[in-house]
């Protein structure tokens, strides 16, 4: 697994090895629970491998061609590892139930499927090629997926710490923004 994703297990791993049943519903005011975390990032990991799939059967990269914007935001959440604030979810990736130990095992299942989906494209059409536009980022690389979904994973990973540091069990609302 490559060094970003592999780094998204082991945080994962870390903090939910020794997680009670109410460690998966730990949410801070007005946030997602840390199942629904979870989960969003699992949506993410597969919206990413269902489009870099895409891409595979079409032959070609799809990415556009990165304005100036495209290339700062890029470079501030690929390459200097910072999520930008007050984004809103895509619909498509907001969690609907969270995840919990029973279920967990899909959010790694999916980790492995973008792994081996973007090596596959790495092969195939090397490693700068834009492969996809990302809806805030614009058009990303394999390099900058894999960074992104770090950024993103990291992102949400110390929001569950905090909510768990500060022992929060709330009922999560469904509006959350980055």
């Amino acid at each position: 697994m490559s060094p970003e994703l592999e780094h998204i297990r082991r945080e994962v791993e870390r903090l939910t090895h020794d997680w009670s049943e109410a460690d998966w519903h730990r949410a801070m005011d007005g946030k997602w629970s840390s199942g629904q975390i979870l989960e969003h990032l699992l949506l993410s990991f597969k919206g990413t491998t269902k489009g870099v799939r895409n891409v595979m059967e079409v032959g070609r990269p799809l990415g556009g061609k990165p304005t100036l914007r495209d290339r700062v935001r890029t470079l501030y959440v690929a390459k200097l590892g910072r999520m930008p604030s007050g984004n809103m979810s895509p619909e498509a990736v907001v969690p609907k139930h969270g995840l919990d130990v029973e279920t967990v095992r899909r959010f790694y299942d999916a980790l492995v499927a973008l792994d081996s989906t973007l090596a596959d494209a790495e092969r195939r059409f090397g490693g700068n090629a834009k492969l996809l536009d990302h809806p805030i980022l614009g058009p990303l690389s394999t390099k900058d997926w894999r960074r992104f979904h770090r950024t993103h994973a990291n992102h949400h990973l110390k929001q569950i710490a905090r909510a768990r540091r500060q022992g929060v069990a709330r009922s999560a609302d469904r509006q959350f923004s980055h």
